[in-house]
């Protein structure tokens, strides 16, 4: 039973098998106020991030080509969160119709879904929105902030023009009457489960994961950690535990997360992405007790990710409308890490073998 004695919700997470959804999926289960259902493609992550521990119902669900699973989920569901994209910057400029494909139509699927149902809706839009504007600009605000976005031919803005105009929609039928949502923006989450690990053969065709597990693969395997020009960018990094924390605090508050977006991150843990390497680069050497520092190896972003690619220099969140629901997070930086890159060395196999499959 719930807190308040009523019987648990029933959410349906829709692509909520990869980091994220595999966190909030564990995390709901722990609430006592909310049963999770997990539609994807696989249950890899999921498998391991329950380990045993509590239940989580699984359905099998390309929201792509499985209309009628969707649609079944969705019409019992209590409460729906669309988890569906393609997230890897390399993605967007490899393969950008492919991120149209299942970032925008299908989580249109999803949200025609929910407002035929009359199903509440927490959509996992993105700080990408935000586009490559930042320093004077930050932090950002989700309801004042520009989102400006560079030219047609770097493809690294494919992901966020996808999610702005899925955010645009969704408004959209907010005005109409026919939707009730809250707009999530994460703001680099990182922690268990997060993308995969190679298992360091060095393939020129092998995808490219963010860079927590960019930097975690290159330690783990003994080789030069890659700082994209320099790593200059700044960023706010948030622990998936405070993150799934900031999401049960809007999912229990409809009347006051209704209609509304919300920043969730940390500003408390801006780093650059060079500090950021020297501090996990410290981390691995005390926690593996490894001798022989590992090099930190700058790289252009071109040869990196390939052409088409840009970036904004600072992204950090205003976070009030969160913390106005009674959320803070807690985990500073270097603990998010110790904890993050702990959970990595822990389960290097498991995660090497079980997550490099993945297509998202």
């Amino acid at each position: 039973m719930a807190r308040d004695g009523a019987p648990p919700k029933q959410v349906v997470l829709v692509g909520g098998s990869g980091f994220v959804g595999s966190n909030l999926a564990y995390a709901l289960a722990q609430s006592g106020d909310f049963t999770p259902i997990v539609l994807d493609t696989n249950d890899e992550k999921l498998a391991l991030r329950f380990g045993g521990r509590g239940k989580c119902a699984f359905r099998r669900c390309d929201v792509l080509t499985d209309g009628a699973v969707l649609e079944a989920a969705i019409e019992e569901a209590d409460i729906v969160i669309n988890l569906v994209s393609h997230v890897l910057p390399k993605t967007f400029l490899d393969n950008p119709l492919g991120v149209i494909d299942v970032t925008l139509h299908g989580s249109m699927n999803v949200i025609n879904a929910a407002v035929r149902h009359k199903k509440r809706l927490m959509h996992f839009s993105t700080s990408e929105v935000y586009g490559k504007t930042g320093g004077s600009e930050a932090p950002f605000s989700e309801d004042h902030s520009d989102c400006t976005l560079g030219p047609i031919d770097n493809h690294r803005w494919i992901y966020s023009t996808s999610k702005q105009l899925l955010d645009r929609i969704i408004h959209a039928h907010g005005l109409a009457g026919d939707l009730e949502y809250a707009i999530v923006r994460p703001f680099n989450f990182v922690g268990p489960l997060m993308d995969w690990l190679d298992e360091g053969d060095g393939a020129e065709d092998a995808e490219v994961p963010r860079v927590f597990a960019s930097f975690m693969s290159a330690l783990l395997h003994e080789r030069a950690m890659q700082l994209v020009d320099g790593g200059k960018s700044r960023r706010c990094f948030t622990f998936i535990d405070d993150a799934t924390s900031a999401l049960i605090h809007i999912l229990r508050d409809p009347e006051g997360a209704r209609n509304q977006i919300f920043n969730i991150g940390n500003p408390g843990n801006e780093t650059t992405i060079a500090e950021l390497a020297e501090l996990m680069r410290g981390i691995y050497a005390q926690e593996a007790g490894t001798g022989r520092p590992i090099e930190i190896k700058d790289v252009p972003a071109e040869q990196f990710y390939g052409s088409g690619y840009e970036d904004c220099d600072r992204r950090m969140p205003d976070i009030g409308k969160i913390t106005a629901l009674g959320w803070q997070p807690q985990v500073d930086l270097q603990e998010t890490f110790e904890r993050s890159m702990r959970f990595c060395v822990d389960n290097a196999s498991a995660l090497g073998v079980a997550v490099s499959r993945e297509a998202v």
